[in-house]
């Protein structure tokens, strides 16, 4: 009897590896999302792949430490390792440190949910949110996917690129409307953009969700230098032409704080090289 082809034989080099790598990835990121322990088949649903594949996947994981199983032997979480793999002098972990305070007070000033944002390449990543209880709180994952256009973050961000790198992230247009208010039409988003530049913070009034709105300020590490930025959020109902230039100046204020921290500059050099 003629012997039967591995199913992976034919696949070019590290081929193999990547795919393996791509669902450990996967099933380590479905353990650190969920709010408590999965059964072995619930990953499975999850991740799209069988119980057999997703078994040897866990242990695997288990072995380096990156999953456990709960008391009962039948679930797993994620452990330590997979949910804080950064170390405590970590750039990142630094400047979380020392946007603390600044976070705390906007919060306090404007009760509202004060959050801070880095930017990495054309990525931006939540390191730190302070929020108010009962007061709406946008659904953050780690790295924030909104369109850059209805985003304070998003523009922002765009405030210093080219216009050419500006065309490349957000096309000709005219940009997708998530509401009436979002500002599709690529002319009016340059003069956005022009007024951001001018007073110094930015807005989304209702641009991304009805009832929802957003301010912040730019954090840089020196001219032409942006890191991130903070923000507030919250109800719209709060966000009014006498408190919209208030909270933009306190804005600007934390955001300078920040810029000046040893956390802001450690981890502008460790994405800008």
């Amino acid at each position: 009897m003629k012997a039967r082809t591995p199913k992976y034989q034919t696949m070019p080099d590290g081929a193999q590896d990547t795919g393996a790598l791509k669902r450990g990835l996967a099933v380590i990121e479905v353990l650190v999302e969920s709010s408590r322990p999965l059964t072995l088949h619930e990953v499975a649903e999850a991740v799209k792949l069988t119980d057999s594949t997703v078994h040897r996947i866990l242990q695997s994981l288990m072995e380096a430490s990156y999953v456990m199983r709960d008391v009962t032997g039948k679930r797993y979480h994620a452990a330590s390792k997979a949910m804080g793999s950064l170390t405590m002098y970590h750039p990142l972990q630094i400047l979380r440190r020392d946007a603390f305070e600044p976070l705390r007070l906007l919060r306090t000033r404007t009760e509202l949910t004060s959050s801070l944002v880095v930017f990495i390449g054309n990525e931006r990543l939540v390191v730190d949110i302070s929020g108010v209880s009962g007061v709406l709180t946008p659904y953050y994952d780690t790295q924030l996917r909104n369109p850059l256009h209805v985003a304070v973050s998003g523009k922002l961000l765009l405030l210093n690129r080219s216009p050419e790198e500006q065309r490349d992230l957000l096309g000709d247009g005219p940009y997708e409307a998530l509401t009436p208010n979002t500002i599709t039409d690529p002319e009016a988003f340059r003069q956005e953009l022009e007024q951001i530049g001018t007073r110094g913070y930015s807005t989304n009034l209702d641009e991304n969700f009805i009832g929802f709105s957003a301010i912040g300020a730019l954090i840089t590490c020196g001219p032409e230098q942006p890191l991130g930025c903070v923000m507030l959020a919250g109800s719209s109902k709060e966000f009014t032409p006498e408190t919209i230039p208030e909270w933009g100046r306190i804005l600007q204020d934390q955001a300078r704080l920040i810029s000046f921290s040893q956390g802001a500059r450690a981890t502008y050099n460790m994405f800008s090289q």
